[in-house]
């Protein structure tokens, strides 16, 4: 979500906004959804081929929110701004996620059940107990069941240990030291990967390293310092849409690799005796903190990054947590290669503008329906209407997951008017 969250953009403010940025944000959150409704990959003793692309192709979900979170530091900020809007726009809307998550629980898993019914039945002193000692421990196990993949809100904090350090070196332009950050990590992590493959004879030293999400910041401050100045450019690399192109094949190959790797684990799985279950949960390769998913996910950020779309839009009314990059940036971008599609002022680019503004207000509610859906059977009507062959599966995936973040955004944008109104509302009373 470096940023606050997948949205902010630690509280720096401009009129201009990054539509490719807004764009990697909404596929990034189609990833997570897909990954939390996503079949199992054995059907009983037989792993489904399709359950395994679907894994692999969306392995870069939470990946791509931490690559994101390095776009927008900058010489400019200062530590404590971005610790005061870490606070104001991450830490402060999951907490009022997960009291109003306690007060609809017993709502989500059972059907019938009314939501007024549910919170008159619902202990809101015990909720804030649980909730603080959740947030003091950094467990998600203490706020309750449904809060699974609040995780990422944690991992995230993380990122704020490391920032006065990623933040000191952004600021001396110190670019090798964060290069030897990365690459320190990278050993590190290959090394930690190659294990789960190969048992060696001999013993080999792992140097420790910063955790995977301040690795990824670092790396998406220096990606996309790199895509600001290929954008300025008028190569004919980039004048020709090769760069999109080499990623994209980049992409594909790299997915490819996991592929077979993920099959690999699964068929060694079974070969030693672990249980279905057991590797029914087990996504090594194709989870975000494996090295070959970290380069897909890089692989498919330049892709979109460099999509010939027009790199900036006017934004009015910037949201809590507005995707802006700093000045500089902006007038690296103004120097768009020729042959770009600029986007009109359309439905499309609102479209994108707004949905990429909704991406951590879905990524905090999705996990609610997508629980509810399960149990009143709506997720098992996709599953049955779309069928258990592979194009079936990979279908409803997609197509479910779409339904999910469609049914969020109505919800998201319904409140967001209605608080708009109650604000006119009292405005005009004063």
């Amino acid at each position: 979500m470096s940023e606050s969250n997948p949205n902010s953009n630690h509280g720096i403010r401009h009129s201009s906004r990054d539509l490719n940025v807004e764009l990697l944000r909404i596929i990034a959150c189609l990833m997570v959804i897909m990954i939390h409704v996503r079949p199992f990959p054995f059907s009983g003793t037989t792993l489904r081929d399709a359950v395994v692309f679907i894994n692999v192709m969306n392995g870069p979900a939470v990946a791509a929110f931490f690559l994101i979170s390095g776009f927008f530091i900058s010489k400019k900020q200062n530590l404590s701004h971005i610790i005061v809007r870490f606070l104001k726009s991450v830490i402060l809307p999951t907490a009022v996620f997960v009291f109003c998550l306690g007060l609809i629980r017993p709502w989500i898993n059972t059907p019938g059940m009314g939501l007024l019914q549910s919170i008159l039945s619902s202990q809101p002193l015990t909720i804030l107990s649980d909730m603080l000692q959740g947030f003091l421990a950094f467990d998600t196990v203490r706020f309750g069941i449904y809060a699974d993949h609040l995780w990422y809100i944690f991992s995230y904090a993380s990122i704020m240990f490391w920032m006065p350090v990623i933040l000191t070196l952004v600021k001396h332009d110190e670019t090798t030291a964060l290069k030897l950050l990365l690459l320190i990590g990278v050993f590190h992590y290959t090394l930690v990967n190659l294990s789960a493959l190969v048992v060696l004879p001999f013993g080999i030293y792992i140097p420790e390293a910063m955790g995977k999400p301040a690795l990824y910041t670092i790396a998406g401050y220096l990606f996309y310092s790199w895509i600001k100045k290929v954008r300025a450019t008028e190569q004919p690399l980039t004048r020709n849409k090769r760069l999109p192109l080499l990623f994209l094949f980049m992409f594909i190959i790299l997915s490819t690799v996991l592929f077979f790797l993920q099959k690999h684990v699964y068929m060694q799985g079974l070969m030693i005796g672990r249980s279905v279950d057991e590797l029914n949960t087990d996504y090594y390769f194709t989870s975000w903190s494996g090295l070959i998913c970290a380069l897909q996910t890089v692989s498919l950020a330049g892709f979109v990054l460099l999509l010939p779309l027009k790199l900036q839009y006017k934004s009015g009314a910037s949201s809590v947590s507005s995707a802006n990059t700093d000045n500089n940036s902006f007038k690296d971008q103004s120097k768009q290669p020729s042959g770009s599609i600029a986007v009109p002022y359309s439905a499309v680019r609102t479209l994108i503008s707004t949905l990429g503004g909704y991406t951590f207000y879905i990524y905090l509610i999705h996990y609610v329906f997508t629980n509810h859906f399960r149990a009143t059977g709506l997720e098992a009507a996709f599953k049955g209407f779309f069928g258990e062959t592979s194009l079936g599966l990979i279908t409803y995936s997609l197509i479910y997951s779409l339904f999910i973040f469609a049914f969020c955004s109505i919800l998201i944008f319904i409140f967001r008017q209605l608080t708009k109104l109650i604000s006119t509302v009292l405005r005009y009373k004063k």
